[in-house]
């Protein structure tokens, strides 16, 4: 009988271990909360992502939370060319879900601009080099 108590805890520790001791984060949420002539600025939790525009940075996304700073290239040119150039469908319809472990990002892209809808997932490595996971988008009926 002990056995078979020390067997069930065993197995319970080791469950909520698997489930607790993971390093993945949940992921936040970043609205677009202004847009000048150079740039889109997303911005939720102290976590900040800027895409910039006029070329005077070296990569043209910064992603910053309070304990670190990451650059990286466009996840998709285009897309975030066309969001820039005709706005978000309507307030809310534009935003990043990301989660930062350790300097890694993990990262959700999703928009509604005009009669189009699309999502974007993504990788960021520590070196700023982004993976696109999937993409897909959609023409909306009118």
């Amino acid at each position: 009988m002990q056995s078979m108590i020390f067997v069930v805890v065993l197995l319970l520790s080791f469950g909520m271990y698997g489930c607790n001791g993971s390093s993945h984060k949940p992921k936040v949420k970043l609205d677009l909360v202004s847009k000048n002539n150079c740039e889109l600025v997303f911005i939720s939790s102290g976590i900040s992502l800027t895409e910039n525009f006029c070329g005077s940075t070296e990569k043209p996304i910064l992603i910053k939370s309070p304990t670190q700073q990451l650059s990286l290239d466009w996840i998709d040119q285009e897309t975030s060319r066309f969001l820039f150039q005709e706005g978000c469908a309507s307030p809310g319809a534009c935003f990043y879900e990301i989660s930062i472990n350790d300097s890694n990002v993990d990262g959700r892209f999703t928009y509604q601009v005009n009669l189009t809808e699309g999502e974007h997932k993504f990788e960021v490595d520590s070196a700023g080099n982004v993976k696109v996971l999937s993409k897909s988008s959609r023409d909306l009926p009118s």
